[in-house]
């Protein structure tokens, strides 16, 4: 199957929450009113009662108990309210997916979003609350994939698991494309931001790029991390490569990234993202 024959089979592909796709334009204007943003996502009771679960994780770190939408909006402002609202409302679009353990799933992405946002922290060049939201959105590509080929899927996950190192590579060796590529066609049918789209295409090789894309290669960097906790290895251990040319291109160093807490740790505070 290729790519543009998995997305010609429209039945297999999920269609964004309207109040999520929404939220998104609305969240676009930096001038809309807080409370019209906070009506709209009251609209969607589970996605409320999840913003106001992650709004309230010691992740953001907030110094009072967060009652309402409209304080999470004003505590956390749009850029990380967008982040809630993507992030949340793309776990309830998929409810079960063959071969898919999906806690585990966006466990792992989510690890991905964390250390994305703490190393677009560092960089200073990509915003920490985009960088979380394409971190946790990265591999919804997967989700597509194994539910449009079930049997191919099944036998390359057990040969080479999703969470691992190598595996965009080996997809694409396989395929002709990797989950990347797939999500990044989703996120462009779903009208998702140019940089979003960018990012999702070509962080699995950032470096073939016509232009540097800070974002893609804050996702590379990620996405490397979580797969070498994934596979029980430490930075400075003889079997890990550091990937120097995406680091280099926006300036973090191997030293930021041994400082830094694990991705277990980083995202530790973000189980109720998959509650």
């Amino acid at each position: 199957m290729t790519l543009d024959e998995l997305f010609a089979d429209s039945h297999l592909l999920p269609t964004v929450p309207k109040v999520v796709f929404d939220l998104i334009e609305l969240l676009r204007n930096e001038d809309a009113a807080i409370s019209v943003v906070a009506r709209k996502i009251e609209l969607d009771q589970v996605l409320t009662a999840r913003v106001l679960r992650m709004a309230n994780s010691p992740y953001f770190g907030l110094r009072r108990k967060i009652l309402s939408i409209q304080d999470a909006i004003q505590l956390l402002g749009f850029s990380s309210i967008r982040s809630l609202v993507v992030s949340s409302g793309l776990t309830g679009t998929f409810r079960k997916v063959d071969g898919v353990h999906l806690p585990a799933f966006w466990s792992h992405s989510l690890r991905v979003a964390a250390v994305a946002r703490y190393l677009a922290g560092k960089t200073r060049r990509v915003d920490q609350s985009l960088a979380f939201t394409v971190g946790s959105m990265h591999a919804i590509g997967h989700l597509i994939m194994a539910g449009a080929m079930k049997q191919q899927m099944a036998l390359l996950n057990a040969a080479h698991p999703f969470d691992r190192m190598g595996r965009l590579e080996v997809e694409r060796q396989k395929f002709g494309f990797h989950y990347g590529e797939v999500g990044a066609r989703l996120a462009a049918r779903w009208e998702f931001a140019p940089e979003f789209v960018s990012a999702l295409s070509c962080f699995a090789n950032p470096m073939e790029a016509e232009h540097v894309d800070p974002l893609a290669n804050v996702l590379h960097l990620a996405v490397w991390r979580v797969a070498l906790e994934h596979e029980g290895l430490r930075i400075g251990d003889a079997q890990h490569v550091w990937p120097a040319m995406p680091a280099d291109a926006i300036g973090i160093s191997e030293d930021v990234v041994q400082e830094m807490p694990t991705p277990r740790e980083l995202a530790s505070d973000l189980e109720s993202m998959i509650a």
